[in-house]
């Protein structure tokens, strides 16, 4: 707590940050079941989650130039406002495009809020502190799985969908009500005519563009084991509780470790960091590809957020050392959303897949795209020691 109270901006920001986690992670292991519900099919459910993913990755991509025709503070709070009915509005649905409109619609203001809540971090952060207040925004994963995956499955046990979904409305209106009467906006830099002569725009250019490739391809492997979890775990028969118990659980283990990474990522380095965590996503895939048992599952789930908050953490921060500040606004939100156009090429298809190969395969193939993904990092040349305020071996 005393590294929220130091820093006052960011900590407004993390609590904007986990509203909008919280929902997310809570909510979308049992979105299966929920679709299922309404007697969707394994392939009608990985395009209905592909959808899903569209949306936010739409609202990460144009969340920097609505900002900047609209007013960054505006957007922001705006986006807020639009996701709160639509979260109540889940648990009146009716019929499953119900479900699909009223997912969208939160899946797009989310992106939105969580792209604009990166830029806002890289503008506020101390250049030696990257990592650690880009580890403070990552925390909110595991937070948000711990809570909200307890906040979901008790409320699904005690009284159904339709309180869960407004309990989760109170909890969304955290976000709009903290960016009104707390979150101060830093001014977003247009990107200037000329490039900045301080940086080496190709090196930095060709640097980042394979810290996408990377960010993608991880990301990948952990669409395929989050969609993977729901369905095997339907499959053996276990209950939406114990689904989203899954998330608890991986949340309380992970929270410590989000700490220590941003932390020593700052001292030691991101790149290996970086390729730890995608050998975790490789794990974790692996794990998955065998799980039979509910201990099974916390396991693979725990890999998979741990090294879901390091990606995020850790190649927020990288990207910042790499980037011009004018470069930022436009950039940053490319970078985030590969975890959403990774759950569109991963679920458009991989219900059917599933369905036909099954889930071992599918799983072992995801552990090959993360390990793809360690490959593309070591291919990255470590940038000078002065423009990121690190060692000169600290990448």
């Amino acid at each position: 707590m005393s590294l929220i109270n130091s820093h006052r901006p960011l900590a407004y920001l993390f609590l904007c940050n986990l509203a909008i986690v919280f929902i997310g992670l809570g909510l979308f292991p049992i979105l299966p079941l929920y679709a299922a519900h309404f007697g969707a099919t394994h392939a009608e459910i990985g395009l209905y989650l592909s959808l899903t993913y569209a949306a936010i990755a739409a609202g990460a991509m144009l969340a920097g130039r609505l900002a900047e025709r609209f007013g960054a503070r505006r957007v922001f709070v705006g986006a807020g406002l639009l996701g709160l009915p639509a979260v109540v509005l889940l648990g009146q649905a009716a019929a499953f495009w119900h479900v699909v409109l009223f997912t969208a619609v939160l899946w797009f203001t989310g992106g939105i809020g969580l792209t604009l809540i990166s830029t806002f971090t890289a503008l506020t952060a101390a250049g030696g502190r990257r990592g650690r207040s880009f580890s403070l925004m990552s925390l909110a994963s595991p937070v948000g799985a711990l809570l909200g995956g307890a906040l979901v499955g008790q409320l699904i046990a005690g009284f159904g969908y339709p309180v869960m979904f407004a309990g989760l409305g109170v909890v969304w209106s955290v976000w709009p009500l903290t960016a009104l009467f707390g979150v101060q906006v830093p001014a977003l830099r247009r990107p200037q005519p000329a490039p900045a002569v301080r940086r080496a725009p190709t090196a930095a250019g060709r640097a980042f563009g394979r810290l996408w490739l990377g960010s993608l391809l991880v990301a990948l492997t952990l669409s395929v084991a989050r969609l993977g979890t729901s369905l095997s775990m339907q499959g053996l028969g276990f209950s939406a509780s114990a689904v989203a118990g899954t998330a608890t659980v991986s949340g309380l283990v992970t929270i410590p470790v989000t700490l220590l990474i941003g932390v020593l990522s700052d001292r030691l380095g991101r790149r290996r960091f970086l390729m730890l965590a995608y050998g975790l996503a490789a794990g974790a895939a692996l794990t998955l590809s065998l799980a039979t048992q509910l201990w099974h599952f916390w396991l693979a789930a725990t890999l998979m957020l741990v090294a879901h908050s390091a990606n995020g953490a850790v190649s927020s921060a990288f990207a910042t050392d790499l980037l011009a500040a004018e470069a930022l606004a436009r950039r940053l939100p490319w970078l985030n959303a590969t975890n959403w156009l990774a759950g569109i090429l991963a679920f458009a298809g991989l219900g059917a897949v599933v369905d036909g190969l099954g889930l071992g395969p599918v799983c072992l193939g995801g552990a090959v795209l993360a390990l793809g993904a360690a490959l593309q990092l070591g291919r990255i040349a470590p940038p000078p020691a002065a423009m990121i305020g690190l060692k000169p071996d600290g990448v």
